[in-house]
């Protein structure tokens, strides 16, 4: 009896002494993060310093002026009388042009995996302005604040450009020119592809109506031209654009290849976007843009109090001395 007793003994002397190491590594666990959380918190704030919220709040007003009449699309119809009925000229124009049709010889060889690569940036596209901004922010630091307000004032006169060329002169995409069918008699639409196109097919694979829900919603059913998600990359590639000018370039490229592929847009379309935002660009840098003289007060992330532990630091600041 005495035998076992020890044996037991033994047992729950190396079970405390487990259960103690298990509590003094999860204690040592949640301190290092607890401080790495807070390493973050400096840092990113410490970054943000150098951006002036007046500046950004004067170069955020064209994109504010668009979002604002973009969502006051059905008000503005009726009171303005906009027209309703889409143009269906464009495909003609692009035949004329190419003695083609690009998305269709596209969209006709479609499988499930370029339909996912084509998803992608179209979803990227609806946060791309804040990844390009934090972009700037962690791994150009005072540098890259420049380069914000003036990307901000430019994609935003970009959108109010397309976005009155689309209310005045209403294109129809080419998911609806191909798939739309007429009444004889009264030459009213009597069906058509849904607004989501090819995509229908991602929602279908994930049996959730996702591109369904965020089609669904706009205001403007018939705003083929420009493109702005050709335009929205394209104002990023003439603000020195992430990792290098190819991948810029390549961001272009496949954003253009996704528009056409699931039949959102036509190619004409896609250089409609481009030509605005170069013209947008050329009037910035030949006629007025209010940034052009700014220069970021001098600090440094790595040298301010109560910064991030240096482990922190080590792991963000790798990345901009690499760019």
């Amino acid at each position: 009896t005495s035998q076992r007793e020890k044996q037991w003994y033994q047992r729950r002397v190396r079970g405390n002494r487990f259960t103690d190491t298990i509590q003094q590594v999860l204690k040592t666990e949640c301190r290092n993060k607890q401080e790495d959380l807070t390493g973050y918190c400096s840092y990113i704030s410490h970054l943000f310093e150098f951006v002036s919220p007046k500046l950004l709040f004067i170069s955020a007003l064209p994109l504010i002026m668009y979002l604002t009449i973009f969502k006051s699309y059905i008000f503005l119809k009726e009171v303005l009388a906009l027209p309703e009925e889409p143009h269906t000229i464009l495909p003609i124009v692009e035949y004329s042009m190419f003695r083609c049709l690009p998305h269709q010889i596209l969209s006709r060889r479609w499988n499930i995996t370029f339909d996912v690569l084509a998803a992608v940036p179209y979803l990227i596209h609806f946060i791309l302005p804040a990844l390009f901004i934090g972009y700037n922010v962690v791994t150009r630091r005072q540098r890259g604040v420049p380069l914000i307000y003036q990307y901000l004032w430019c994609v935003g006169w970009v959108n109010l450009v397309a976005v009155m060329i689309q209310f005045l002169f209403p294109t129809a995409p080419p998911w609806f020119n191909d798939s739309a069918v007429y009444d004889e008699t009264t030459g009213e639409v009597i069906s058509s592809m849904p607004n989501e196109a090819a995509f229908q097919r991602i929602d279908a694979m994930l049996g959730v109506p996702w591109f369904k829900s965020l089609y669904g919603q706009s205001p403007l059913k018939y705003g083929s031209f420009p493109s702005l998600h050709v335009a929205w990359p394209t104002v990023i590639f003439l603000h020195e654009p992430w990792i290098s000018v190819k991948v810029g370039l390549l961001h272009v490229l496949w954003i253009t290849w996704a528009a056409l592929y699931s039949s959102h847009h036509y190619l004409i379309d896609a250089l409609g976007g481009i030509s605005v935002v170069v013209a947008v660009k050329l009037g910035m840098n030949h006629i007025w843009e209010p940034f052009a003289s700014h220069r970021p007060r001098e600090s440094s992330v790595s040298s301010t109090n109560g910064g991030p532990p240096s482990r922190v630091y080590s792991r963000l600041s790798s990345v901009s001395k690499q760019v």
